[in-house]
């Protein structure tokens, strides 16, 4: 609860900072204010579990999720200063939505009450509707915005429908009261109850953009700008499947077999749709957008493994979201002028010579989104295939399948930077933030396959 006052005080502490003119105050006091709400979940992964009304209950795996998206929004802010340099008076409404964002992600992790769950989605959605379309002078980002807000109004409708339902069936919203109604009265065999529960899984599904409801995607984050797309493929990805485990595994149990023999053909729908879209991309932001679906495909894999599956889909969430920063923060050094045409694969011809490091750090993200050992991202696969088999060993066989096709996608970037040359190579110059971020991604990287069980231990 101290970790979302505090979001939420800096957040509106940034804004009245923009209102007086402290445009060099704004980045500091965000970091500030991030870094103050990872201490308070470091003290309160400390103290007993907490619970408020029924409302909202922080727990280990709470607590685990929230400090992943405080790290990865930290770093996010880090990159925003050179983003955000050519901006004068709106810089604070940008940070401002951000962390208001991040306080929904935050709710997503801890509710007890659907209502809680619901409002955290709309907190996590909002500003990010507006931020899709704050650049108003390009007709693409307006039109992300829109798509984004309608196929999210349109989810979130679907999402109320299906608790509506699931309320009727078992007479409660909060998590503990649905599993003791599915103990004693075994609503799990009733259609109302498993209509609704399909209705939460396509809401849902739509945060995460899993196939068939990923289609908003690439267009959103083609449009969006790139600092806005980076916050959405990391703290809303984590942000959904945080919820969708909290509320499936924790709360619906693998009693009820209809919804995970659904996911799993979601999960090998999605993994397939993505990763063979993305062998057609040219442009960076697209492709990186289909190998978001494809990640999808994967965590799914962690939501059928039961309760021994959230050691494997927390440890994939941390490999994907520090590799796609890094991804992300290169290609914002590349493309400095974030226009679209700058996306394209030929904007990294000899990298490898002229900028060896940011290429170094490109290439050890790639590798670790494509599952290569010894990266973090290979553990992370391991650990949800291994969990997964013995319930869908079909499914295992169609990840890896698709992890084998996405190598092609990912190493095109690789032979762009290494292997083909330019005429005239751009030699970048890399701000001090973006090398924090670049160091922290690659120690990260590089760290988690020796220690994994640092990162295992922090969910139960």
């Amino acid at each position: 609860m101290k970790a979302i006052i505090i979001l939420f005080a800096t957040a509106m502490v940034i804004l009245f900072a923009g209102i007086s003119g402290k445009r060099t105050w704004l980045l500091p006091l965000s970091v500030l204010g991030l870094l103050a709400a990872l201490v308070s979940l470091l003290v309160d992964a400390q103290m007993p579990v907490i619970s408020y009304g029924g409302m909202v209950r922080f727990d280990a795996f709470g607590l685990a999720y929230s400090g992943l998206t405080v790290v990865a929004a930290t770093l996010i802010f880090l990159l925003s200063g050179y983003f955000y340099r050519g901006l004068k008076s709106t810089v604070a409404d940008h940070y401002g939505l951000l962390l208001f964002s991040l306080t929904g992600a935050l709710c997503m992790f801890s509710f007890e009450h659907m209502v809680m769950l619901f409002l955290g989605i709309e907190i996590l959605s909002i500003p990010l509707y507006v931020m899709a379309g704050s650049r108003m002078d390009d007709l693409k980002s307006s039109e992300a915005a829109l798509k984004y807000f309608l196929m999210g109004a349109f989810a979130t409708g679907i999402l109320l429908f299906g608790i509506t339902l699931v309320y009727g069936a078992t007479g409660a919203f909060e998590i503990t009261k649905i599993q003791q109604a599915l103990d004693v009265k075994k609503v799990y065999s009733m259609p109302l109850f498993n209509t609704g529960l399909l209705l939460i899984m396509v809401g849902l599904g739509f945060k995460v953009s899993a196939a068939p409801f990923h289609f908003w995607s690439p267009d959103v984050y083609e449009g969006s700008p790139t600092l806005v797309t980076t916050f959405m493929a990391t703290i809303v990805k984590t942000a959904g499947f945080g919820a969708f485990y909290k509320l499936f595994v924790m709360g619906f149990g693998l009693e009820t077999s209809y919804w995970s023999m659904t996911m799993a053909i979601l999960a090998a729908l999605t993994m397939t749709v993505g990763n063979l879209s993305a062998l057609r991309q040219k442009n960076m932001k697209r492709m990186m957008a289909y190998s978001s679906i494809s990640h999808a495909g994967y965590l799914m894999m962690g939501l059928l493994s039961g309760t021994p599956g959230s050691k494997g889909l927390f440890l994939y969430l941390v490999a994907y979201v520090i590799a796609t920063i890094a991804v992300f923060s290169v290609f914002m050094l590349v493309n400095k002028d974030d226009d679209i045409a700058g996306g394209h694969f030929s904007a990294f011809s000899g990298m490898g010579k002229s900028n060896p490091i940011a290429a170094f750090i490109l290439a050890l993200s790639m590798l670790s989104l494509a599952g290569i050992p010894i990266t973090a991202g290979f553990f992370g696969k391991f650990f949800l295939f291994t969990g997964a088999f013995s319930t869908f060993p079909w499914l295992v066989g169609v990840a890896v399948i698709n992890s084998a096709i996405s190598i092609y996608y990912y190493f095109r970037v690789i032979v762009e930077m290494y292997f083909n040359e330019t005429e005239n190579p751009v030699k970048y110059v890399i701000p001090n933030t973006y090398r924090i971020v670049m160091l922290f991604a690659a120690l990260t990287l590089i760290g988690l396959a020796f220690l994994p069980e640092q990162v295992l231990a922090l969910v139960p």
